[in-house]
């Protein structure tokens, strides 16, 4: 396997680095990035902005709002939350490659202490909320799925920019955004700084 981490938090840098393995890399190389981003919001490549993200309050708090590969629902992140992306060559397996990605995922945070569980395809959920979502997308030759770790992410900043869909929240008796998300931080035994936590994850993905 090939770890790639970069200091940067740019995340328009690190989608790009997405695109370069997914159509370059040697067959048969996994590859796996673990990354941050400055405050950002992270639409699906179907999304509209006007719908999903409070612009105005983006524009207030240097939000930046950008669009990824994948599909899916929008996200925020900001420097207490940790990225992951893995790729693989496109395989008779690759049909699971979200539930392979998921299921790495959920081992590591095992090794800390932490039971996590895979809701759906998309969800990984700790004490019935949600602390990362996957979404995938494709070259000809590879597939990367990645997801986002809500470690010490500013929720209620999250709260506030994304325009919550009720559709999806009120079927679940769900309220708000801020009520389906959670962190991590409160949950660890030891009180990591991000740093320290994005060690961890390495060290629980055996990197």
């Amino acid at each position: 396997m090939v770890f790639v981490e970069n200091d940067t938090k740019d995340a328009a840098f690190h989608f790009a680095t997405e695109e370069l393995f997914t159509r370059s890399i040697k067959k048969n190389v996994p590859v796996l990035m673990l990354w941050q981003t400055n405050k950002t919001v992270m639409l699906g490549n179907n999304q509209s902005v006007e719908t999903e993200v409070d612009t105005v309050f983006a524009q207030m708090n240097n939000i930046e709002i950008i669009r990824r590969p994948s599909g899916g629902g929008a996200i925020f992140t900001d420097p207490g939350t940790i990225l992951y992306s893995y790729i693989e060559p496109i395989t008779k397996e690759a049909k699971n490659h979200r539930e392979q990605t998921a299921a790495m995922i959920i081992d590591a945070l095992l090794k800390m202490g932490i039971t996590a569980v895979q809701e759906g395809r998309n969800d990984i959920l700790l004490d019935g909320k949600k602390i990362s979502g996957l979404a995938q997308h494709t070259s000809p030759t590879h597939i990367c799925t990645h997801g986002s770790l809500l470690y010490d992410t500013d929720l209620e900043m999250l709260s506030k920019v994304l325009i919550p869909n009720e559709s999806k929240l009120k079927p679940k008796g769900i309220t708000s955004i801020r009520s389906r998300v959670t962190n991590i931080k409160p949950y660890m035994k030891n009180n990591f700084t991000i740093d320290e936590f994005k060690q961890a994850l390495k060290k629980g993905l055996s990197i």
